[in-house]
């Protein structure tokens, strides 16, 4: 523009390609390559391209359309098949780059070939030796070398490389001096090879190394320093004070007992404070710092979560604190009893950090723990809990139907025989009584109703402070039944002015029965009678006449939805 400004404008064109293909595509050799597309018109001249060159369709290339949607497949994909695959439709295209990967072979590598010796260096010697032929390279490989000393049926693991083919092996990475012989194997995530032999066996020879390094020193004004180095072999050292070299006197004591050398600073000063120890010997040289304790020690401030801690019963308890000074000594009480290394308890102390665990916890390590060092000290809260208790058994909510009179025991096992639950009815927590008895044995939480009723029923729940499960209980009256006569129809003959019984047994004494005569109820009156006795039913018709003549039923029924035929009784009064 004029005055050196732009402007900036998008431009969209729309095609004829609905539903491109993906920018690559990846399977493995072997597998089938599926491509489809999708257009905005069904009518538009459609040809495929691979790099550039028009694909036919073949027993290979299917090329097929259905409709708006153009599908190519390549059937059991090569090497070769990898490229870009174009499509064009009209004046649009989209284009997909489709690699075909090569099948892994799982199996362990083969042997490396052609090992060598050289043992021209001193106290040393090189091994060579060269990859398999026929080695697969998909897979990250490694080569293991080891070495066994002559008389050991052991071998011992000398060294790992990934691309090395050669390697030397000096007298200092062998424990002791003796014969050494090697092998090497190749290894993959599939397994490694057979080992390979070396053909010679060479002698070896271990510098001095340091078994016991120093170890800085931290001490009080008028205090003796110990510092202590053991070595892999008996050698003449001496020993240095910020390079200034020590001697034997009244206040420094040097000794020296076959591999084990010492140092002992008496009735240390302040001068010495921040002085650098050092014992050198021949190959051999480590140092140590001395450090005169005559300032406070503080801790860093804890976050609360760190402070105040809450586990459960089986979990690890840390207490982690840091000091000022990383030689600072500390001691740790729990409610103010000094603590002491024992099994399942560990004190530790690296650079800062001072640190006590509990591996296992349990309720009697709960209390008030406390590290103290010089002028500073810090105190953790420790609650160790039980965990929650759990309903085992049952595992999900119980339905249960039941007749009044029955006996009826509700049953949970809980997680910990230790554990607590409640006994709850529609949401009110239910209290033992003449009826009701609650129990526990072991981990089994029970509540029985001896004598069941209908006003049972309801929800109970058994409860836990971390758990619950519900029973849904229904209790109804038992089903009765007409015991006798055993015929449903029964034929009775009179004359006028006879008296006539029609009487039923039934299974339950306090169930209610219903007489009728030709489908209609009957009721006491003058002339018929309806008894009751225990589980007998009558219907008495002291002076019989005509008109009493009909079809009579006895009928029982109890008061939910369920009715049993009742026993029909003709009676003919001639």
């Amino acid at each position: 523009m004029p005055d050196g400004g732009r402007s900036i404008a998008e431009l969209a064109v729309k095609g004829t390609i609905v539903q491109k293909m993906p920018r690559k595509l990846e399977v493995l050799e072997g597998e089938n390559a599926a491509f489809c597309v999708e257009l905005e018109e069904e009518d538009i001249d459609v040809h495929w391209f691979k790099d550039g060159l028009l694909l036919h369709e073949s027993h290979q290339t299917i090329i097929k359309y259905f409709g708006k949607m153009h599908i190519l497949v390549f059937v059991n994909t090569s090497y070769q098949d990898s490229g870009t695959i174009t499509l064009v439709a009209g004046r649009s295209k989209t284009s997909c780059r489709l690699r075909v990967k090569g099948q892994e072979v799982h199996c362990p590598p083969a042997c490396p070939v052609g090992v060598k010796m050289s043992s021209d260096t001193i106290n040393g010697v090189v091994l060579s030796w060269d990859p398999s032929p026929n080695l697969q390279t998909t897979t990250k490989l490694v080569y293991l070398l080891e070495r066994q000393e002559v008389g050991s049926q052991e071998w011992q693991k000398c060294m790992r490389t990934e691309m090395a083919t050669t390697v030397e092996v000096v007298g200092d990475s062998v424990p002791y001096e003796g014969n050494y012989r090697f092998r090497i194997c190749c290894i993959n995530k599939y397994g490694h090879s057979g080992h390979v032999e070396f053909p010679k066996v060479v002698h070896l020879v271990p510098g001095p190394k340091i078994k016991t390094s120093l170890k800085n020193a931290m001490v009080s004004p008028g205090d003796d320093a110990l510092f202590s180095i053991e070595l892999s072999t008996s050698m003449i050292g001496n020993w240095f004070l910020n390079s200034t070299q020590l001697k034997d006197s009244e206040s420094l004591s040097i000794s020296h007992s076959k591999n084990q050398h010492s140092l002992i600073i008496r009735n240390v000063s302040e001068i010495y404070n921040g002085a650098e120890i050092t014992f050198i010997a021949n190959g051999v040289r480590d140092s140590a710092m001395l450090q005169v304790e005559a300032h406070e020690v503080k801790f860093t401030p804890l976050a609360t979560m760190e402070a105040n801690k809450k586990v459960e019963v089986g979990d690890p308890i840390v207490l982690y604190c840091e000091v000022s000074n990383p030689l600072a000594k500390v001691h740790w009480f729990k409610n103010g009893v000094e603590l002491q290394r024992k099994d399942g308890l560990n004190i530790q102390s690296e650079g800062n950090m001072r640190r006590i665990v509990i591996q296992s916890a349990e309720v009697l390590h709960s209390g008030a723990y406390t590290c103290q060092a010089r002028g500073d000290t810090i105190t953790f809260s420790v609650d160790v809990e039980e965990p929650p208790v759990m309903i085992v058994d049952p595992k999900e909510d119980v339905h249960l139907d039941r007749h009044v009179l029955e006996e009826i025991v509700l049953s949970c096992e809980l997680s910990r025989s230790s554990g607590t639950a409640h006994w709850y009815k529609d949401g009110l927590r239910i209290k033992e009584s003449e009826n009701i008895r609650m129990s526990c044995e072991g981990p089994y939480r029970r509540l029985t109703i001896l004598c069941s009723n209908k006003e049972d029923s309801g929800e109970y729940v058994c409860e836990t402070a971390g758990d619950s499960v519900f029973f849904q209980l229904t209790i109804t009256e038992p089903l009765v039944y007409i015991l006798s006569p055993t015929e449903s129809e029964v034929e009775v003959v009179v004359c006028t002015s006879e008296y006539v019984e029609l009487a039923c047994e039934i299974s339950h004494a306090e169930a209610e029965v219903f007489w009728f005569r030709d489908g209609v109820e009957v009721d006491e009156d003058e002339g018929l009678a309806l008894e009751v006795d225990g589980s007998h039913r009558r219907l008495v018709i002291p002076c019989a006449s005509m008109q009493d003549s009909g079809e009579y039923i006895c009928e029982t029924a109890i008061d939910f939805p369920v009715k049993i035929a009742g026993k029909h009784s003709h009676i003919y009064i001639v």
